[in-house]
This record gives C-alpha cells, structure tokens and sequence, in this order.
C-alpha cells in the first residue's frame, strides 16, 4: 500500500485535433497524502484542468491518456474499467 492517498506519475494526455495531436499535459507528476491539500495553480492554457479530469477519466471523445499512471488509494485509475472509476468518483 503507497504512502499516499492519490499519486500522479509522468501523466501524458493528449487531444486528437484535425490538424494533428496536442500535448495538453506533458509529464506531470504530483501525490497527495490523506489529510492534504494540494492547490495547482498555472497559466491558462497550462493543462490544469485536462490533468484534474485525466485523474477521473472524464476527457472529451478526442482526449487519452498517453502514458502514466494514477493511483487513488492503490489502484491505477488507467488500468481499470470505466465502471469502477464511476464507482470511485
């Protein structure tokens, strides 16, 4: 069992655009112990938000998860079913 509550390793998500593929979150990492509060914070455009919505596996139709991995209490939310995530959430 990891020391943290949820842990975010080398996170990549991308967007599939007519005009190619964008890196909206580029090898991003953080963790998070329980009774923590992390606070993020960025210019617009910097990929907070599409990295808050990686983490529940709510992106657009066009979004992936590249690479990484996101651990909420144990589990890698991008090796389980969209059915057990909707349970976590």
């Amino acid at each position: 069992m990891s020391e943290y509550l949820m842990e975010m390793k080398n996170l990549h998500t991308f967007f599939t655009t007519k005009r190619g593929i964008v890196k909206a979150v580029n090898d991003v990492s953080y963790a998070v112990k329980e009774g923590e509060t992390l606070g993020i914070v960025g210019e617009s455009g910097s990929g907070k938000s599409v990295s808050a919505m990686s983490m529940l596996r709510l992106l657009d139709d066009n979004g992936y998860i590249d690479s990484g991995e996101i651990y909420f209490e144990g589990n890698d939310l991008t090796k389980i079913s969209q059915q057990e995530v909707y349970h976590i959430r």
